[in-house]
């Protein structure tokens, strides 16, 4: 049976994706920003906004994955490179790594983030984007609050002592992220409204 280059992945190849993956996401937002500013129609306005929310999403997910692997190896941590074919660069092991690797991680995480989203934000103000422009700012904001409202909580009691295989298992469970994402999602779609009739 033959080993495939997935099969060991290095810190390249892992560029090399998420470059790719980054070039592909801004040159379709590009593309569909020059097809609704040359039609002014509803039916490019729709999949300019979409694709720009889901592609900030999609790069605030990967760069917060490349946070944390620059976290975890200044703290010292071997975060351990998986097969490029799924989202995560690697995986946090409590059983051989420290309190303080965990939470120089998920700071690097948190971080990674938040610089793309401001990335995002840039981009909106710029005006380049348009409606592409729009979608990618409020798919970058959507992506910080609810982040922040699943990992700073988990990061706070971890440096209040708690156990981190537990914090993690319950703070990550599929269910309090769902609930903790229409949360902040609400609270993010209220302050936008908000915001839209006020200016």
């Amino acid at each position: 049976m033959s080993v495939s280059a997935t099969d060991h992945p290095t810190l390249a190849g892992w560029l090399l994706r998420d470059v790719i993956l980054t070039a592909t996401i801004a040159g379709s937002l590009w593309g569909l920003h020059l097809w609704h500013s040359g039609s002014g129609s509803l039916l490019s306005a729709v999949p300019a906004a979409v694709l720009g929310f889901i592609g900030a999403y999609v790069l605030c997910y990967v760069f917060h994955e490349w946070g944390h692997l620059i976290g975890a190896r200044l703290s010292g941590a071997d975060m351990p490179l998986l097969p490029y074919r799924g989202a995560l660069i690697g995986l946090f092991d409590p059983r051989t790594q420290s309190r303080k690797q965990f939470l120089w991680l998920s700071c690097g995480g948190v971080i990674g983030y938040l610089l793309t989203a401001v990335s995002t934000l840039l981009v909106h103000f710029s005006g380049s984007l348009g409606l592409a422009g729009a979608g990618f700012a409020v798919g970058g904001l959507a992506f910080v609050v609810q982040s922040l409202s699943v990992d700073l909580p988990q990061i706070f009691k971890v440096m209040d002592g708690a156990d981190i295989a537990e914090t993690n298992r319950t703070g990550a469970h599929p269910r309090v992220i769902l609930k903790r994402t229409w949360q902040s999602w609400s609270i993010l779609t209220v302050a936008l409204i908000a915001w839209y009739l006020m200016a």
